[in-house]
């Protein structure tokens, strides 16, 4: 009863707080870069690497691919953007997502406060750049939920029930269902990476478990977009379609060679949250390079799956 009454409720009500920063820094955001993104889509997706990019930065800004590929989806059954101008933006928006949990390895928690104070005093002191106030007060608060949830974790480190739930989670396909089933509830791989990367640094998690987590959640952050395309046009259930064979067979294919994956980045000089954060970005950077070169069979699969209709 004490562990629920000093960490377990105190941990949930600031991934509470997390969640609803992450969504409305990104509801800012989007608000800011709507015409922007539009704009560069029609310019960029003639070319998959152009798509990447932009899939890459835009994702990177609202952090969330969920968002991303769910305002893709709805670009898609409008008619603005075809499913195979989306097939790039779909790719990088896997890339986009790692800046959570790199930025959370780099320690920017430290200077959250600093955003939070920066981004209430443009709000109601500001004038031309006024806008700006509210995207960095949130991405301050964000970021300073997940200082004061890893304080709160701390006591944790040294309670040997909760030591025993965590250790069933080295089993990755149990990793993998814990990542899913947690993405799917949150809606959010970035809040998923996270939580995992701050575990991982207070020694709760190593480096296999912490990435098997994060496969999971590449996987489950796709639930969204499949469960808002059902309603939508053949387009719009392709760009669902796709990004869940992105993330299903990526995943599928790098399990026989996890070992040899880890390997090398189990061996760099840093901690284990740097080393989950890397692991993170080389697995979603080299799948999406890889599928890339790949784009039109890949492309004309999902077209096979779901064939155009009126």
């Amino acid at each position: 009863m004490a562990i629920l009454t000093s960490i377990v409720i105190p941990v949930l009500s600031l991934v509470a707080v997390f969640l609803f920063g992450i969504e409305k820094f990104s509801r800012h955001i989007r608000k800011m870069a709507d015409g922007r993104f539009k704009s560069a889509l029609r310019k960029l997706t003639r070319n998959p690497l152009g798509g990447l990019a932009l899939g890459a930065i835009f994702t990177a800004l609202i952090q969330s691919s969920t968002a991303t590929t769910v305002i893709l989806a709805g670009l898609a059954n409008a008619g603005i953007v075809s499913f195979q101008q989306s097939m790039g933006i779909i790719l990088g928006a896997n890339i986009g997502t790692t800046i959570t949990s790199q930025l959370i390895a780099l320690k920017v928690t430290n200077i959250a406060p600093y955003f939070i104070l920066l981004g209430f005093l443009i709000t109601y002191f500001g004038r031309e750049r006024k806008s700006w106030g509210k995207p960095i007060f949130y991405f301050g608060l964000v970021f300073f939920s997940i200082s004061l949830i890893s304080l709160y974790i701390e006591p944790v480190r040294t309670n040997p029930e909760i030591l025993n739930l965590f250790g069933k989670v080295s089993n990755l396909f149990i990793a993998i269902l814990v990542g899913f089933l947690f993405t799917s509830i949150v809606q959010s791989s970035s809040v998923t990476s996270g939580l995992v990367v701050v575990l991982a640094g207070s020694g709760l998690l190593d480096l296999n478990q912490a990435f098997g987590i994060i496969l999971g959640a590449n996987l489950g952050t796709t639930v969204t977009v499949i469960l808002a395309s059902l309603m939508l046009n053949f387009e719009a259930q392709r760009v669902a379609l796709a990004h869940f064979l992105f993330n299903l067979l990526g995943i599928l294919i790098l399990i026989p060679f996890l070992n040899e994956f880890l390997l090398p980045i189990s061996n760099l000089g840093i901690g284990v949250a740097q080393k989950v954060a890397v692991a993170h970005i080389s697995f979603n950077l080299i799948f999406a390079l890889l599928f890339l070169l790949l784009v039109k069979p890949f492309s004309n699969l999902v077209c096979r799956v779901i064939p155009a209709r009126k």
